[in-house]
């Protein structure tokens, strides 16, 4: 029941219709007995500076959870930055403070990491070919290395952006054993679709099925219950495939936990 004293946590996307976060945070809200409640939030580009400073004026909010096309361009709009999105420079969740103040965070890669581990994917030791260069891939980059990847392969339609974040990992990561393109996708044993592709029902697949490598463990962080272009792409080629739907519930109670700052 929604009262005076109800506080609002948003999820702020554009588009909304593929949402599923909403859901997650308000069984658990539920479940905990909160008086908090969560729903989706539709903002341009344009409009996110505004939404922004209309969160801090508003009391009653507690937060927002932060997905496509916002995860980079909020970062300069927060007043305070986690440990880990001052790493990767991007922000899947805003916290409110009392004085107004918005601390931002991601989960993203941390969420796609407990995901597979739920499913009995180990990142330790594999060889990654991680297809995306955006604020997702980022987090998703570094928590696979953080995990302890062998090596891993950032392919982006912009080769220099898959330059950035290799120089982001590598400033994190000296030692480790990184690259850029596809060079090594035939011996890579997990790829993972960090790129918007499957958001909309006319998206193709950023590989066809012939690059995947047999025998290899497709995943997406794109959040759907079916199989994405790229998920169907690998089962042609005949990979396990492991859906965005497990990053959610990778990070939902992560991201509950820093909103409710518990």
């Amino acid at each position: 029941m929604i009262i005076g004293t109800t506080r609002t946590c948003f999820v702020v996307a554009d588009p909304v219709k593929q949402l599923r976060t909403p859901q997650g945070l308000n069984k658990i809200w539920e479940a905990e007995g909160r008086d908090i409640v969560t729903v989706p939030a539709r903002v341009g580009v344009p409009q996110l500076h505004d939404f922004l400073a209309g969160m801090r004026a508003n009391a009653s909010v507690l937060g927002a959870v932060i997905t496509v096309p916002h995860k980079q361009s909020v970062v300069d709009l927060c007043d305070e930055l986690g440990p880990n999105a001052q790493i990767v420079g991007a922000v899947n969740v805003i916290r409110r403070t009392d004085e107004g103040r918005l601390i931002g965070e991601t989960f993203d890669g941390l969420g796609f990491v407990a995901g597979l581990r739920a499913e009995g994917i180990d990142p330790a030791g594999r060889r990654v070919v991680l297809l995306g260069a955006g604020g997702a891939a980022r987090a998703v980059g570094v928590a696979l290395l953080q995990a302890g990847a062998k090596c891993l392969d950032v392919s982006n339609r912009k080769t220099a952006r898959a330059v950035e974040l290799i120089d982001l990992l590598l400033a994190e990561f000296p030692s480790a054993d990184v690259g850029v393109g596809l060079d090594r996708i035939s011996d890579a044993d997990l790829i993972v679709n960090a790129t918007a592709a499957g958001m909309s029902a006319s998206d193709e697949s950023p590989i066809s099925s012939s690059d995947f490598p047999s025998g290899g463990i497709a995943a997406d962080v794109v959040m759907d219950t079916q199989l994405t272009p790229f998920l169907l792409a690998a089962s042609v080629k005949g990979n396990r495939t492991h859906g965005g739907i497990h990053m959610l519930s990778g990070q939902t109670r992560l991201l509950s936990h820093y909103l409710a700052g518990s």
